[in-house]
């Protein structure tokens, strides 16, 4: 049964786990084809290095900090600690779009969304394969 609070339960994030969740309906290739020209693949690609840029970003953040406490010379303190501002910004901007929720569909799909809000009014549903 899929619901809000269960959804995160299910693995994600790799075209397989697609395929394998319809190959009783498509044949596997006709699946990866299709995946592939939408651009589910691109958009599994993107998210994994989003994450790898977030981790990045708070790397650079720590050693930002280090470097500040050793500077004596003030405008240098300062642009540095402007430096780690804009840093946190975009980290959190990123990090936020990377945990935000996956009970959601794009807002120019209007069939998705549709199709959420059919299900959002049900506790729960089954998978289709079940």
């Amino acid at each position: 049964m899929l619901n809000h609070k269960n959804i995160w339960e299910f693995r994600q994030n790799k075209p397989t786990l697609i395929v394998k969740d319809l190959e009783k309906y498509a044949p596997p290739e006709t699946i990866y084809y299709s995946l592939l020209t939408r651009g589910v693949f691109k958009w599994f690609v993107v998210r994994k290095k989003l994450i790898k840029l977030k981790n990045l970003w708070k790397s650079r953040i720590t050693e930002s900090i280090k470097q500040q406490r050793q500077l004596t010379n003030y405008a240098e303190k300062m642009y540095l600690r402007g430096y780690r501002r804009a840093l946190e910004d975009c980290r959190k901007e990123v990090r936020e779009l990377c945990h935000s929720q996956r009970w959601q569909a794009p807002s120019d799909d209007r069939a998705a969304q549709n199709y959420l809000d059919s299900i959002s009014r049900e506790v729960s549903i089954d998978r289709p394969d079940t």
